[in-house]
């Protein structure tokens, strides 16, 4: 019996170790587990702090990083998936934005008017219109906020009718050796494609440095043409690119002035000038405030300048002019009447001279920025701006936009889903059935009679008003010159060298003659004996050989040829083309060489240096067959003797 006892004694008392190690081995296993999930929570809290810090400092893509992280431990939570989504609005692919926003709303028992605002926005800006409207009002149960609600959901409707009645347009991404991995934007060409200047956030910025949003301070960089096809954009370095932001905002038609947004004081406008191939000290505008200025755009006759101005560089933006004399001094700013309540951006004035381009998150916007354009009529007015519509615009922000001067080639800056980074420059092939634009290009280089290129002053004068409208000057290093002249307007084109001989040109273009390209190389002639020129802006009745006023410039700067030049004596030569009597053209050309002379003498040149010659058709320099030709045929030569 006491065996029996002993025997039962030991059988327990094994169960209970038994039982003593099961306790031991769940006790373990509950500690290391509990262990587990506070360091887990620990973690999870760690990553949440550095996320909503990043974000706090307005490095999203810093913040995305570590709220994803944070997601991998709990892919249920709301809050996380709704910093995500909003981490994706404010970076790209906005695409995903929508997942994140739909779970967030999901997953919370009670979501947020923001969580339903979020949604709406990742909705809008994804095109989803209708979705977008649902969400917007369900965001502002109360109406709380009823005017920004309206004002989006005005935005869906213009967006809807939009993307149901797209452009035949040609949208492309300008490419790896335009575009990088970080920012690309403010687009900005030559009249004629042959550069494009643009702004960037790129690793390998001049100063070296980081923002506080972890991306390099802005720098400028350049491609050139080359067969049709960008070359690799190199940065255009000092002394335009220094350690704070530098932006090129604006560059003319020749690609000879650029404007500059410099980070400092505010945000400022600056202007440099290319001498050669070495672009100048930038040299702040005198239009700069306190203020935040940026965004310029010059008019083709550098007398006129669109700037951006506003409070702070994130709101208030309006686009303000101001005007030019010759001698160089700046009226005071306005404000343009196409202006909003909402932000405009990103003025561009097209060689045309009426034709004004401008981003605006006013007027039908479909959200964001988008890209309208306005022209100015007869009376100075500005037309209603109008939408550039789809799928150049987006629901996101499309900006900076530029043309060529022949009206078929775009480009602009945009955030769509696609690209090389998180802003893109993209081309814009304008449709074939977009009207021309209505001006003249001269383009070409201006040599010596070496055949070297060379330096020259150009006056653009309008003949009917003896008005000096403008004035270039050639690259003193390749020689070459652009301008755009924009239609409407008797034209003399004047191109002066000390010691030579000035070269005058003629354009005329109504408004119905569209876009017209001139390329010409221009060699100087020496001021010497035998040395002649072509006076193509001295004009004369039909069959007549009496002078129109027009010709009057021509004949002011003859006269001053003249004058700064004492010693020299010159034949006024008269030419016919050869329709009718042969008799009567030679009397015309020297009855007309004779008017010429008589109006020398009239300004005070001796008769003694002066003889009028008529060569009547007897020396033609171009074929008779055609109109062009006989025209060519019937001019008015001054030769030194």
């Amino acid at each position: 019996m006491c065996r029996n006892i002993r025997t039962h004694y030991n059988e327990r008392l094994n169960q209970l170790h038994s039982h003593i190690d099961q306790l031991m081995r769940i006790l373990i296993l509950v500690t290391i587990q509990t262990f587990f999930c506070l360091t887990v929570f620990s973690q999870d809290e760690k990553l949440l702090k550095k996320a909503d810090a990043a974000f706090a400092a307005k490095n999203y893509t810093e913040a995305l990083t570590s709220y994803e992280l944070a997601l991998q431990q709990n892919k249920d939570n709301a809050q996380v998936n709704f910093m995500i989504a909003k981490c994706y609005l404010l970076t790209s692919p906005k695409e995903k934005a929508i997942n994140f926003a739909g779970t967030a709303v999901r997953k919370s028992k009670e979501p947020s008017n923001e969580m339903y605002f979020v949604y709406a926005q990742a909705l809008h800006l994804n095109q989803r219109w209708d979705s977008a409207v649902f969400y917007y009002k369900k965001s502002d149960p109360g109406k709380t906020n009823y005017k920004t609600i309206s004002k989006l959901e005005s935005e869906c409707t213009y967006g809807k009718r939009y993307t149901s009645n797209p452009k035949n347009i040609k949208i492309t991404n300008a490419g790896a050796l335009v575009n990088s991995q970080g920012m690309d934007y403010l687009p900005n060409i030559t009249a004629d494609l042959s550069k494009l200047y643009f702004t960037s956030r790129r690793a390998g910025s001049v100063g070296g440095k980081l923002e506080a949003d972890g991306l390099p301070f802005e720098d400028i960089y350049m491609c050139t043409n080359v067969g049709g096809a960008w070359n690799q954009a190199i940065n255009i370095g000092a002394p335009l690119n220094t350690s704070v932001h530098d932006a090129c905002i604006g560059i003319s038609e020749d690609g000879q002035t650029m404007f500059l947004y410099r980070g400092v004081n505010g945000g400022d406008i600056f202007q440099s000038e290319l001498k050669g191939k070495k672009w100048s000290a930038a040299a702040p505008l005198p239009m700069n405030t306190e203020f935040f200025e940026t965004a310029a755009c010059m008019s083709p006759d550098e007398r006129t300048l669109f700037f951006v101005r506003a409070t702070n560089a994130y709101s208030n933006r309006d686009i303000y002019t101001c005007s030019r004399t010759v001698s160089g001094n700046w009226s005071k700013p306005v404000k343009l009447t196409i202006n909003t309540p909402y932000d405009e951006d990103a003025p561009f004035m097209h060689p045309d001279g009426k034709t004004l381009y401008f981003s605006s998150k006013g007027h039908s916007t479909m959200g964001g920025y988008d890209i309208f354009k306005t022209t100015r009529t007869s009376s100075g007015t500005w037309s209603t701006p109008e939408n550039l519509g789809s799928p150049i615009n987006t629901a996101g922000d499309d900006i900076y936009f530029v043309l060529s001067a022949d009206g078929k080639i775009g480009y602009y800056s945009s955030n769509r889903e696609g690209g090389y980074g998180q802003q893109d420059i993209y081309s814009i092939r304008m449709p074939v059935s977009e009207k021309a634009p209505e001006l003249a290009l001269l383009k070409g280089k201006v040599l010596d009679q070496q055949n070297k290129p060379t330096e020259a002053r150009i006056s653009i004068t309008d003949n009917e008003t003896k008005e000096l409208i403008a004035k270039y000057r050639s690259n003193s290093e390749t020689g070459e010159y652009i301008i755009a002249l924009p239609s409407g307007k008797n034209y003399g084109v004047a191109i002066e060298k000390e010691g030579h001989l000035f070269y005058s040109e003629n354009v005329t273009l109504s408004n119905k003659d569209g876009f017209k390209e001139y390329k010409q190389d221009i060699v100087m002639v020496p001021a010497k004996t035998s040395s002649k020129i072509v006076l193509k802006n001295i004009f004369f009745d039909s069959g007549k050989a009496s002078i129109q006023f027009t010709s009057y410039t021509e004949l002011l700067k003859l006269v001053d040829l003249l004058k700064n030049n004492p010693s020299i004596r010159v034949e006024i030569s008269g030419y016919t083309d050869n329709v009718g009597d042969e008799t009567l053209n030679q009397k015309l050309s020297e009855e007309r060489a004779k008017t010429v002379v008589n109006y020398l003498i009239l300004k005070g040149i001796s008769s003694t240096r002066l003889v009028a010659k008529g060569y009547g058709s007897a020396q033609p320099v171009a074929s008779n067959t055609t109109e062009e030709g006989r025209q060519k045929n019937r001019r008015t030569e001054m030769k030194i003797l």
